[in-house]
């Protein structure tokens, strides 16, 4: 068996062939987010090319699947988004796969990487290579 891991970008055309088994794996951080990711919003976008899907895998085997978004705030700022990161094993690929995001970043002309709801293994992860927490978000539920 091959131990070495790949990373690859997928094409929206070929979505709907993966899609099951990437679901899968995107419902562990779906379950944990319930009000703000749906399943068949994030697959609509990436079928539509608004956002990029990129895989991990050995061999046959899915090990991780990430959402990239780019996104230009009000001041002109482009950034690329990492809003879904579903997977596991990563101290084995998170180094190489921020590599792939700093190039793509800057394919997108966008001067910063930017994550949403990290949670505390990978905020102590991304501080240790170079990351800085710069928001915090909090909610409170007023009910309709």
């Amino acid at each position: 068996m091959n131990n070495e891991l790949t990373i690859t970008s997928v094409p929206a055309t070929l979505i709907d062939y993966i899609w099951d088994e990437v679901e899968e794996m995107l419902e562990r951080v779906i379950k944990k987010a319930p009000d703000d990711l749906v399943s068949e919003v994030i697959k609509e976008r990436l079928k539509a090319g608004e956002n990029m899907l990129m895989i991990i895998y050995r061999d046959t085997e899915l090990v991780a699947a990430l959402v990239l978004d780019v996104r230009t705030l009000d001041s002109g700022v482009r950034y690329l988004s990492i809003p879904v990161i579903a997977g596991s094993e990563m101290d084995e690929w998170a180094e190489d796969f921020l590599d792939i995001a700093r190039a793509i970043a800057k394919d997108y002309n966008c001067t910063e990487l930017r994550g949403m709801a990290a949670r505390p293994g990978w905020l102590r992860y991304l501080k240790s290579k170079g990351w800085e927490e710069c928001f915090t978000t909090v909610r409170c539920y007023i009910g309709e």
